[in-house]
């Protein structure tokens, strides 16, 4: 579609001022710039296509025709006059819409529905479950028969050529062929759980997917199987032929399989006869005790599972062409113009493979699943009484099944008259004064597009927010009325005259200035005596810097602080060294650098022994120092991301520890011979700290602790009086060494000499 060029593109002058934001170190202007399709698809539509080159656009026409009582809606069908069948669950209710509007067609002892077929005189086809009949009813809504199939569930119904009817079933995952009397029997047993989807191609083969082990089956009109492909999820959900020959599957389920199935099916079996009614009211039987304790049936497709969606050549050639990791399509159908429809099961989006590749999602349902799209081949009668304004379905319009809750929509040629898109919420991780928007749109004549923007302090938008508040072009750009807050969401709204033309939108960028926050020191801590730290050579402490925006939740944000590299240290151990270390954060990302001060406890000054360093240590030589106790006070300064008279400091000071240089002093020694062996004392004493540990050795011997007389080492002096075992005649040394708390080691000795006996 040829486009109007309508463009207003980013303001010159801005983005002079976001380069020179970029390439400063300062705290300036940021930019929340959106224009990629990852960064739209983050956002909520209404109205509204985002297209796979991340432009949004308004979405086709969707008009809603009916609003079903059920939750769910599984199955659609449109006979030959036009009129459309929907059916789903929890009460077993087909749905008819025609000229006469929406009516309940026919209710079914089932509490589900998942299939619908229509023969050629008019005749629909509906398969129940869990229970496993199927009935055949007549135009008026009387059930011409009803087939019990043995079975438990019936997932799909198909005709051939012939007009001999097709069904799907689970759990032995068979295919059953019913004539048109109502006559059943086991066409192909799979030997997987269950024939989740049928479908016929141009050869008159069918095409069947199974739940089990994933696999794509070929089946002959002799009842002939071949896999034709075995996909890598557990679930084929649903088949699509594409006017080439190609079958598009939709798989879902968890990676990982189990046992491979029986390799060769059993031969065809007779299924039981069908009980006919051709006369009275469509039958609804009373449920029987077993039915009634029967649990809620299967769900198509659990919500959060891997999905795909295969293209498979004739031969059996697959590739992707779509996948999820938390969203599966739970159904498929090929547009008039050739394009794949897939059906999701999040938040009712209806995506777009064209013949390119790529995918667009085109647009949502207010219901939460999509789960059957159905191409009209013929018009239909207007339809009355409908929720919104329609008109006639047309042959190419595509009727759209919704689920949670059950809902029917045509989605037709056209664009829709207006569109919103609202962005995800910008987090600037602080108050942030707004400033303008810029953005690239396009608008042919008879479009439009208005900008509008709310803010507030709580992560989700509520009433505690601003209203939305229009944002005008003007020469200089849209200036957001916003008060100065935290968080920041936008909204586009876009409208056509024109159904043939729509305005488009490609970027929008938001600039703001984020508040300035005080840095946070986390902790600082005096490391024990002789731990040692040296930045590792090589670390870039200026120059070239990595950007990292500040306050900003996603990658779509630019400008800002550029924070460089911080310096990296390795921890030895030095004797004499002590170091003190910190950890200090900054909320807006900022670069950071340290003053450090100490002082002894009982003094009132601080002595700087570092200015303006950005490592998070510091050593020195604790040898210079008095022995004493200290405190150390690191002050942090936000000063290099911030303008002259904007930075911020927080400050924190240490716990009080200890510096003692002086070991402690060994005196008084005395060695006296006696009878019963040499009696030593001696006195250890420290200038600061307490003796923690005392030993002698005679002779350069082991070393024997011992303890002082009161049995205790509690003090800075301590006195020792203890006997040692006769060494031998002859002259013998005698050392006695004695640590202190600090780990400082003193020592002394005596001489003895032992007359010989």
């Amino acid at each position: 579609m040829k486009r109007a060029a309508t463009i207003a593109a980013v303001l010159s002058a801005l983005v002079v001022l976001l380069f020179q934001a970029a390439s400063s170190r300062a705290v300036t202007s940021q930019t929340w710039r959106q224009r990629e399709k990852d960064d739209f698809a983050r956002g909520e539509t209404k109205g509204v296509s985002l297209l796979s080159d991340g432009v949004l656009r308004l979405s086709p026409r969707l008009d809603l025709v009916h609003e079903a009582k059920q939750p769910y809606l599984w199955a659609l069908a449109q006979d030959a006059g036009g009129n459309l069948y929907a059916s789903g669950g929890n009460d077993g209710t087909i749905y008819r819409l025609g000229a006469a509007g929406a009516e309940v067609f026919f209710k079914a002892g089932e509490p589900e529905i998942h299939a619908l077929a229509i023969d050629k005189s008019g005749n629909v086809l509906a398969g129940g479950s869990p229970g496993g009949k199927i009935y055949k009813i007549a135009p008026g809504g009387k059930a011409v028969w009803t087939y019990d199939s043995g079975e438990k569930y019936i997932w799909a119904l198909a005709f051939d050529r012939q007009g001999i009817l097709y069904a799907a079933t689970g759990i032995d995952g068979r295919i059953l062929r019913v004539d048109p009397d109502g006559h059943g029997r086991v066409f192909f047993d799979s030997a997987e759980t269950h024939i989740r989807s049928l479908i016929t191609d141009a050869k008159g083969d069918l095409i069947a997917g199974s739940e089990g082990h994933g696999l794509v089956f070929r089946i002959s009109p002799a009842g002939e199987g071949f896999v034709l492909y075995d996909a890598p999820l557990a679930e084929v959900v649903a088949l699509a032929l594409g006017r080439d020959g190609t079958i598009y599957a939709a798989v879902a389920g968890e990676s990982g399989r189990g046992a491979r199935p029986a390799a060769a099916p059993p031969p065809p079996t007779p299924a039981p006869a069908p009980s006919s009614s051709t006369e009275g009211a469509a039958p609804q039987p009373s449920p029987t005790p077993a039915q009634e304790q029967q649990p809620t049936p299967e769900q198509r497709v659990p919500i959060g599972m891997e999905g795909k969606v295969l293209a498979i050549s004739p031969e059996g050639y697959a590739r992707d062409v779509w996948s999820g990791s938390q969203e599966a399509i739970l159904c498929l159908a090929v547009a008039a113009s050739g394009d794949l429809l897939m059906g999701s099961s999040t938040q009712g989006k209806i995506y777009a493979l064209d013949a390119t590749g790529n995918v667009d999602e085109m647009v949502r349902l207010a219901s939460g699943q999509v789960t059957a799209l159905l191409r009209l081949g013929a018009d239909g009668a207007a339809l009355k009484g409908q929720e919104k304004p329609a008109g006639p379905p047309r042959q190419g319009d595509v009727a759209v099944a919704g689920s949670n809750s059950g809902s029917l929509s045509l989605l037709r040629p056209g664009f829709a008259r207006s569109g919103t898109y609202e962005s995800r919420v910008l987090d600037a991780r602080s108050f942030a004064t707004w400033g303008r928007a810029s953005w690239r749109n396009e608008a042919p004549k008879g479009t439009s597009i208005a900008l509008s923007v709310r803010c507030g302090n709580t992560e989700e938008p509520d009433r505690t927010w601003s209203d939305w508040r229009g944002a005008p072009f003007t020469t200089d750009g849209a200036l957001l009325n916003c008060p100065a807050s935290r968080f920041l969401q936008w909204r586009a709204e876009m409208k056509t005259d024109d159904a043939r033309v729509s305005p488009s939108l490609r970027e929008v960028a938001i600039t703001y200035l984020q508040a300035n926050l005080p840095p946070e020191i986390r902790k600082v801590e005096a490391q024990a005596p002789g731990v040692s730290f040296q930045k590792i050579p090589g670390t870039p402490t200026s120059g070239p810097q990595e950007a990292k925006p500040a306050g900003s939740a996603g990658s779509d944000v630019e400008g800002g602080v550029r924070k460089r590299a911080r310096p990296q240290s390795r921890r030895g151990f030095e004797a004499g060294a002590r170091s003190v270390t910190w950890q200090a954060v900054d909320p807006n990302d900022d670069d950071l650098v340290y003053d450090v001060y100490y002082r002894a406890v009982d003094e009132k000054s601080w002595k700087q022994v570092r200015s303006k360093i950005d490592e998070d240590f510091v050593t020195w030589d604790s040898t210079a120092m008095p022995d004493g106790t200290y405190v150390f006070r690191v002050v942090a300064s936000d000063a290099p991301s911030n303008a002259a008279g904007r930075a911020l400091t927080a400050e924190k000071i240490s716990e009080p520890f200890d510096v003692d240089n002086t070991p402690p002093r060994v005196e008084s020694i005395k060695a006296q011979v006696q009878p019963s062996g040499i009696r030593l004392t001696f006195t250890a004493t420290d200038s600061f700290s307490l003796i923690r540990d005392t030993a002698y050795a005679v002779d350069a011997g082991d070393w024997v602790a011992v303890q002082p007389a009161d049995g205790l080492n509690d003090s800075p002096v301590e006195t020792y009086d203890l006997t040692l075992k006769h060494p031998g005649p002859g002259e013998h040394s005698i050392v006695v060494r004695s640590t202190d708390a600090a780990g400082n080691t003193g020592s002394g000795k005596t001489i003895v000499d032992i007359p010989a006996r």
